[in-house]
């Protein structure tokens, strides 16, 4: 039997990258929304795993926009910093919404400089973080962030 499509919220930097990144990881895992900046994240995240998407700013191009479902986690790449994952988890907290598993890009881990090696590089390591928490036994027990 195969694993069910795993339904993430994507929050990068670049839409170059971004849209890669949502490429490759197609199609054991769906992005449904890109959201490109920390204020636009701590505003919609919180809609998007309480089901509120209607107050959502329009997006186009980017994730699937198919909010039919809640998520089941947050990755944000390496743009985004420790301090970023605390905050927003502690936003969903205040919201009472369920534990979220936040993913965060490793900035200690080496990286290809950006170009055209820096997308596929970082969907590579986000597939990987993301096939190592599907498969993990007591994945709700891990802490946040989750490096990858």
């Amino acid at each position: 039997m195969s694993n069910p499509l795993l339904r993430i919220i994507l929050c990068g930097k670049t839409t170059t990258v971004g849209k890669e990144v949502i490429a490759g990881l197609k199609p054991e895992y769906e992005v449904i929304r890109f959201i490109i900046s920390i204020e636009e994240a701590r505003k919609e995240i919180p809609l998007l795993f309480s089901g509120q998407t209607e107050n959502l700013s329009k997006e186009e191009g980017k994730g699937s926009h198919d909010y039919s479902k809640i998520p089941d986690g947050v990755m944000l790449g390496q743009g985004y910093d420790k301090t970023n994952a605390e905050n927003l988890e502690i936003i969903c907290k205040q919201q009472n919404l369920k534990k979220i598993p936040f993913f965060l890009g490793d900035r200690t881990k080496p990286s290809p400089p950006y170009g055209p090696q820096y997308g596929p590089h970082i969907m590579k390591r986000a597939r990987e973080a993301l096939e190592r928490w599907r498969t993990h036994p007591h994945k709700e027990k891990i802490d946040n962030p989750i490096l990858f």
